[in-house]
């Protein structure tokens, strides 16, 4: 299971995926490829895909996860499931050009699907965030009307199409031993006398 880093893990290998997959004779050799915070929005790039991460939930789904145990048998408490949520923002000064990004984009997340341990922690300095057997998929999650416009009023001057999409299930592994109680030797019951 992953550690606490897993969200940086997770946010910068959908920046590197897209670093290294955009079609460079198409889109030239000098896209921006950055992680957003809300202040960018505000002087945005010129030519390129922004990544923001705009709500972080603990999934639903799942609430009463076990003790996680340790390949060496040790418990620890139980994991913390995220689900992180995403907005891909094409940027270019023509509006074709930036419709043609953001189907590419879409359709290489569509193709990708599922992020494997090796992608999400290769581009962390840590290459241990995530275990060998862990992957997120990635799903394509659009917002509501309402939401959208929200968000959309709230990243002004500007914000071009975009595509949402959520990583669920990032667990989030604690370091929290819990230690196992010493077995059970005796058991010695209590018989009180009834008097009348």
């Amino acid at each position: 299971m992953a550690n606490y880093r897993a969200i940086a893990a997770t946010s910068t290998a959908l920046a590197g995926l897209i670093r290294d997959r955009y079609p460079r004779p198409e889109f030239g050799a000098g896209l921006d490829i950055a992680l957003y915070q809300t202040r960018d929005f505000e002087n945005p790039m010129q030519d390129g895909f922004s990544i923001y991460l705009y709500r972080v939930a603990v999934n639903g789904a799942i609430r009463n996860l076990t003790l996680r145990r340790s390949p060496d048998g040790r418990r620890f408490r139980p994991s913390l499931p995220l689900d992180l949520y995403y907005m891909v923002t094409p940027w270019a000064q023509d509006i074709e050009r930036q419709h043609r990004m953001l189907g590419w984009v879409m359709r290489l997340l569509d193709d990708t699907a599922v992020l494997s341990a090796g992608h999400l922690n290769h581009y962390l300095a840590e290459t241990d965030t995530f275990a060998a057997n862990e992957g997120l998929e990635i799903i394509c999650d659009p917002l509501t009307l309402s939401d959208y416009l929200t968000l959309w009023d709230r990243l002004r001057p500007r914000l071009p199409a975009s595509a949402t999409y959520v990583l669920r299930m990032v667990l989030i592994d604690s370091d929290v031993h819990v230690p196992d109680a010493a077995p059970v030797q005796t058991r010695r019951l209590d018989v009180g006398q009834v008097t009348s």
